[in-house]
């Protein structure tokens, strides 16, 4: 028996996923859609897959893989400012109303059925980072801020490996 192995075609989901999910939200831009993208290629896939959760006993969830203590922070600490209930209330959109907490936040293993919802919540991930996005074309420094923001010390990505990832996000 042959084992099935497939991924998610990078035109596809840049241009049909990302890119639609991240001007739903008016955070897009070359720049934010390359880096979402790119995140989903060093987070999500491996080895022809894509996972729609964490291999073991890893807590991360989603396409991007972010880790529900991370999800839930931004909740919490960042979108719940009137400042950005506007921003809540477009992720809730895209989110929909059925995995819903008691307050009506999406709960965090929504990333993992709804790919859309992840790239958003990547994107607004990246929102909160002081230090602004790397140039669209980029692929190191897209790579290194990835693994210093997004994947941190704590995480075992390796920034070199995932230049290439980076590389097709903008090649898309």
């Amino acid at each position: 028996m042959t084992k099935v192995i497939g991924g998610i075609y990078i035109p596809h989901l840049k241009h049909e996923i990302v890119k639609p999910a991240l001007e739903y939200i008016n955070l897009g831009g070359s720049r934010a859609i390359n880096q979402v993208t790119g995140t989903f290629l060093a987070e999500g896939y491996a080895g022809g897959c894509t996972y729609l959760k964490q291999l073991g006993n890893g807590p991360a969830v989603g396409a991007m893989q972010m880790e529900p203590a991370t999800y839930s922070d931004i909740w919490k600490n960042f979108l719940s400012t009137p400042k950005r209930s506007h921003l809540a209330a477009l992720l809730k959109n895209i989110a929909g109303a059925f995995n819903t907490d008691n307050n009506g936040i999406p709960i965090p293993t929504t990333m993992t059925g709804n790919i859309f919802f992840a790239a958003a919540m990547c994107r607004v991930f990246y929102l909160r980072i002081p230090t602004a996005l790397p140039e669209a074309t980029d692929d190191t420094a897209m790579a290194q801020y990835h693994k210093k923001y997004y994947n941190t010390d704590l995480g075992k990505a390796v920034w070199q490996d995932n230049v290439d990832r980076f590389k097709q996000a903008i090649d898309a």
